[in-house]
C-alpha cells in the first residue's frame, strides 16, 4: 500500500467526526449571512477573494517559510525547490513540533505534488495528537499563496463566528501572527483554536487543533495553549516544507506606487441604510440596537423580536452578475420569484438549516433586483447576533419584508 494510501487508511478512524461540521444543511444554514458579508466584503476588498471554507481535515490556508532558509526575501518567489519531500516526512517535521505525546492516525500530502488536491503550492495534513489528557485532532497546512498578512492572517468576525478571544502580532519582518480561539454554534463545547503565520511574500502557515474529535470533546480545551501555538506556527522547520514546492508565479509583489483606483459604485453608508430601515418599518413596531459595521438592527413587533440585516448593491456591472446568478440558480421550496412588467425581480423566501429544510423555519429573506443592476436586500432571524439562529414568528412577516424593500426611499 502505498505510504499516502496508509496514512488515509489510518486517518480514517479520526475523521468520522470530521463529517458533522459540513453536511449540507450547515453549510445553507447560514446562506442569508453568507450572501450578505460575503458581497460586502467583495465591496470593501474586491481584489481579495477569501478562501472557503470545507472539512476541518482539509486545512484552509496554509505555508510559509520563516526567516530565512526558502523564504528567499520578503516580496516575491521563495527560491527554487530544493528537493522533494515526502508525506512521512512531513508528518515527522510536524510531531517534532509537538510538545510530548502520542501522536496516531497521521496524514499529509507531499508538498510540491502537481497532482495534489490543492495542487503543488499548498500541502496539508492531520494527526491525532494525545499529550495525556485526551487525544486531539491537529490539523495543519503550508502555502505558497497569493495574498498579504493582512488578506490570510485575520481574526474571525465574532458577530458570525461564536469566539473566546483573537490576538493579532504584527512581526518587525512584516509577517503577522493570529491566534484565535473559536467555538462552534452547533456543538458548544468544541474548541478550535487556530494559528496562522502569513509573510509579505505570500507564504503561510496555518495550525487548527480541537479539544478532541470535531464533533467530540474529549477534554476542556485543546492540547496547544497560545504560547505553543505561536511558537510552533513561527517555527523555522517549515521552511524545508516550503521549499519543496516551487514558486508561485502569482506571489505578492513589492508594493509600487499605487495607481489611481477606478471610483467603485457609491453605496450609501451603513448609518445611511439603518435610518431608512427604521423608517420605513411598519406601524407598531420599534427598532433597536443599530448595527452599522455589520449593517442590522433589532426589530420588536408585539412579543416578537428579530435581527434584520440590510445590504444595497449600487448598479453596475456586479449587481447585473448578482441578479444573473440568482435568476439561474434552482428555487428552494418556499422560494417566490416575482418579475415586474419594468424587468424589476422581487424574491422573497423562507428556510431552515438547509437548502430544502422548512421545519423549523430559521431565515426569513425578501429581495428586490433592478434591470440596472441596484439591488436591495433584507434579512431576518430571531438571534442576536450571525450564527444564532431561533425558531419562531418573525417580529416582520415576508410580505412586510417585501413591503420595505420595494420602497423607493432605496433608490433616493
Amino acid at each position: 500500500m502505498p505510504v499516502e494510501e496508509e496514512f488515509e487508511a489510518e486517518f480514517a478512524r479520526a475523521l468520522r467526526g470530521a463529517a458533522a461540521l459540513a453536511p449540507d444543511d450547515a453549510l445553507f444554514g447560514l446562506a442569508a449571512g453568507a450572501e450578505r458579508w460575503g458581497r460586502r466584503r467583495r465591496g470593501r476588498r474586491r481584489a481579495a477573494l477569501v478562501g472557503g471554507v470545507a472539512a476541518v481535515v482539509l486545512v484552509a490556508g496554509g505555508a510559509g517559510v520563516l526567516g530565512g532558509g526558502a523564504g528567499a526575501g520578503l516580496f516575491g518567489p521563495a527560491a527554487a525547490p530544493v528537493r522533494p519531500m515526502t508525506a512521512e516526512e512531513v508528518v515527522r517535521l510536524v510531531t517534532g513540533l509537538l510538545p510530548p505525546g502520542s501522536v496516531e492516525s497521521k496524514f499529509a500530502e507531499a508538498p510540491g505534488d502537481s497532482k495534489a488536491s490543492r495542487g503543488e503550492h499548498q500541502s496539508f495534513g492531520a494527526l491525532e495528537f494525545d499529550d495525556g489528557k485526551g487525544a486531539s485532532v491537529i490539523t495543519f497546512g503550508v502555502e505558497r499563496g497569493t495574498q498579504r498578512p493582512d488578506e490570510a492572517a485575520r481574526c474571525s468576525d465574532p458577530f458570525t463566528t461564536p469566539q473566546d478571544s483573537c490576538e493579532r502580532t504584527e512581526r518587525p519582518d512584516g509577517s503577522v501572527v493570529v491566534i484565535d480561539k473559536r467555538r462552534d454554534s452547533s456543538f458548544p463545547e468544541q474548541r478550535q483554536w487556530q494559528a496562522t503565520w502569513a509573510a509579505p511574500d505570500g507564504t503561510v502557515v496555518r495550525i487548527t487543533e480541537y479539544n478532541g474529535q470535531p464533533a467530540a470533546r474529549t477534554r476542556d480545551e485543546p492540547p496547544l495553549d497560545a504560547g505553543q501555538l505561536a511558537a510552533m506556527v513561527t517555527s523555522p522547520a517549515w521552511a524545508r516544507v516550503v521549499a519543496a514546492m516551487p514558486p508561485n508565479p502569482k506571489a505578492p509583489k513589492a508594493p509600487e506606487a499605487p495607481e489611481e483606483p477606478t471610483p467603485a459604485p457609491a453605496t450609501p453608508p451603513a448609518a445611511e441604510l439603518l435610518a431608512t430601515l427604521t423608517r420605513l418599518l411598519p406601524p407598531g413596531t420599534t427598532a433597536s440596537g443599530p448595527d452599522e459595521q455589520h449593517t442590522t438592527l433589532t426589530v420588536t413587533a408585539g412579543e416578537r423580536t428579530s435581527r434584520v440585516s440590510v445590504l444595497v448593491e449600487p448598479a453596475g456591472a456586479q449587481g447585473r452578475q448578482g441578479r444573473k446568478g440568482v435568476e439561474e440558480g434552482l428555487p428552494t421550496p418556499l422560494e417566490v420569484r416575482e418579475k415586474l412588467p419594468d424587468g424589476t425581480l422581487v424574491v422573497t423566501n423562507r428556510f431552515g438549516n438547509g437548502k430544502t429544510a422548512t421545519d423549523p423555519l430559521l431565515h426569513w429573506t425578501a429581495q428586490v433586483y433592478y434591470p440596472d443592476g441596484r439591488s436591495v436586500q433584507l434579512y431576518e432571524w430571531n438571534g442576536e447576533n450571525g450564527y444564532d439562529f431561533r425558531p419562531g414568528e418573525p417580529a416582520l412577516s415576508v410580505d412586510q419584508l417585501k413591503a420595505v424593500v420595494l420602497a423607493p426611499d432605496w433608490r433616493k
